[in-house]
């Protein structure tokens, strides 16, 4: 103040809006530990054959999707792992867990990876897999309420009737997307929570940002703030969906979907797997992508 130079005024709009991204991608970081503790404990049990450890995860209105075929409880999902492990007698999963918080506080944990069995010379040769947990605590304990796993089965399981609006949901957000991708503006909210790849992104202005090709420069130049993420690369994508798998969970009114596929940016002739979920919450606009995780998987 009193050496006479000029200081540079700040914009307090942008400021604020800085702070409150940086806010934003240290509390989504933060729940990264509870997702790799939960997600190592589960496969690690899963590996051992350990399945009084794995009995312990689920309660009694745990329902769980495993290679398509659903169960729900302690015993029927133990005796399910019991007749799989029969074919894979030994099994080793490596992989990466992402998290985030749901509207009813539970967390999501998204897990892609590989995984060597007695089927497979190595772990490059091996299974690509993805997995979907629900973690919630009650009495000081955690649990799991909803589990759903995919490696080399493909196809689309809706366990009920009710739960078919999850498998339409899905199939018009990938034909929104394919067509022209700025039409996805309107199944987000700005609450939406998206993790894409190794970025966090909250709110349908930000996501469409990630998702449109150029923006975040624009944005960037335009408002002088920097952005924690850049936005894809590409112009257009095609989607191939392979499997999907469809729960109640994650909140009120909520369902859970899970997807992989293939997808091939620009025209590319060489497709890459990847693997997605949601949580889709209806409310008085509808249904709305509130949760949402991308991964490819390799």
């Amino acid at each position: 103040r009193t050496s006479g130079k000029t200081r540079k005024k700040r914009s307090p709009r942008c400021g604020r809006k800085a702070e409150t991204m940086d806010n934003f991608q240290t509390q989504m970081k933060n729940f990264q530990t509870l997702g790799n503790n939960a997600g190592n404990h589960f496969f690690k049990l899963l590996d051992k054959k350990d399945y009084k450890g794995i009995g312990g995860l689920f309660g009694q209105d745990s329902v769980m999707s495993f290679e398509g075929n659903n169960r729900k409880g302690p015993k029927p999902i133990l005796e399910l792992l019991q007749m799989w492990n029969k074919t894979y007698t030994q099994t080793q999963h490596k992989f990466e867990c992402d998290t985030l918080p749901c509207p009813d506080d539970s967390r999501l944990i998204f897990i892609a990876g590989r995984r060597l069995d007695n089927k497979h010379k190595d772990m490059l040769s091996g299974i690509l897999f993805s997995c979907t947990i629900i973690v919630k605590k009650s009495n000081g304990k955690f649990w799991f309420s909803n589990l759903i796993y995919r490696g080399e089965k493909n196809s689309l399981n809706i366990p009920s009737k009710n739960l078919e609006i999850g498998k339409k949901l899905a199939e018009q957000y990938y034909k929104i997307y394919d067509k022209d991708h700025k039409g996805l503006g309107g199944i987000y909210n700005e609450k939406t929570i998206l993790k894409y790849e190794k970025e966090f992104l909250r709110g349908a202005q930000m996501i469409m940002c990630k998702l449109t090709k150029g923006a975040s420069g624009k944005i960037e130049e335009e408002k002088k703030i920097k952005l924690p993420f850049r936005s894809v690369t590409f112009s257009k994508v095609a989607h191939k969906i392979l499997l999907l798998d469809v729960h109640p969970g994650g909140g009120s009114n909520c369902l859970i979907v899970h997807v992989s596929g293939m997808l091939a940016p620009d025209g590319s002739n060489q497709g890459v797997k990847f693997g997605e979920v949601f949580i889709f919450q209806k409310g008085k606009d509808g249904f709305k992508a509130v949760v949402q995780v991308f991964r490819q998987i390799y």
